[in-house]
């Protein structure tokens, strides 16, 4: 009969047998209860960013994020909101960008009225009539400070349109700017002779973009493909009367209303406010 030596400690059953000692002592305690499973949403944040994202299909996560803190003092983290609006298949699709020019200047300035940026953008109604569309925008607080629609424009019209900003925002009967830049692009709204003698008269710095440099004026770019994106492709667009009706509001909406990303989420509207508070 073969007797079996049963060892007596532990240690000698770890020796014998070749295991680590933390193998024998590990237990599995397992996830905690509020790790197990898809995390929880609050059905009432799930249906804020519902509604948001139905009434603006063409904002992203951060807006949407942004605008639940603001409107309905909600926090959430960014890839709380990201992963809500991704479950709900609530995210635009971003598109292919397109080879351009590098550009290596920087547009934007550190404080309000300084630069200002202008440029012209055509807007299709769905009866083929075109209107054009033409705006100033601080290169700081990004807001839209004036601007024109019409079927047709003429450097006249920028002129009228700077003079409004100059008076705007730096007050007084007579127009002056103190040295502000206004960027440009070549068109020929914006190269006349008079025009030119106006910017001169107001003290404004006429900086206009290198010849096929689109990037050179790159906000401006930026806020016609935002607009048209968050607002013209959204709306009705039966016929130039139906567009110029509702430029108003889409304008005041764009100031007041739709965080951005340059301004720490803030609407153009608070940036500036803030700025003139400091």
């Amino acid at each position: 009969m073969i007797s079996l030596e049963i060892p007596t400690s532990m240690n000698r059953v770890i020796i014998d047998l070749e295991l680590s000692k933390g193998s024998l002592y590990y237990k599995n305690k397992g996830y905690p209860a509020s790790r197990k499973g898809t995390k929880q949403r609050d059905s009432n944040t799930v249906a804020k960013i519902r509604t948001i994202c139905n009434e603006k299909r063409t904002y992203g996560s951060p807006r949407v994020r942004a605008i639940l803190k603001r409107d309905h003092n909600i926090k959430l983290t960014h890839y709380m909101t990201h992963s809500i609006m991704d479950e709900e298949d609530l995210l635009i699709h971003k598109h292919e960008k397109r080879q351009s020019r590098m550009h290596t200047g920087k547009i934007s300035v550190e404080k309000s009225n300084m630069r200002w940026c202008s440029d012209i953008t055509s807007i299709k109604a769905w009866d083929k009539t075109k209107g054009r569309f033409a705006y100033i925008i601080d290169c700081c607080d990004r807001s839209v400070i004036a601007w024109r629609f019409s079927k047709h424009l003429q450097a006249s019209d920028i002129e009228q349109m700077m003079q409004e900003a100059i008076i705007k925002r730096f007050g007084g009967e007579t127009p002056k700017a103190l040295g502000l830049q206004f960027l440009h692009d070549n068109g020929p709204e914006y190269i006349e002779k008079q025009l030119k003698k106006s910017l001169a008269e107001w003290d404004v710095e006429d900086c206009n973009t290198p010849t096929y440099s689109p990037q050179s004026n790159g906000m401006s770019e930026s806020f016609n493909g935002t607009f048209k994106r968050d607002y013209v492709y959204m709306n009705c667009l039966d016929d130039f009367g139906t567009i110029k009706n509702q430029m108003e509001g889409w304008i005041k909406e764009y100031n007041t209303y739709a965080p951005h990303s340059s301004l720490d989420m803030m609407t153009p509207h608070e940036y500036f406010e803030n700025y003139i508070a400091a």
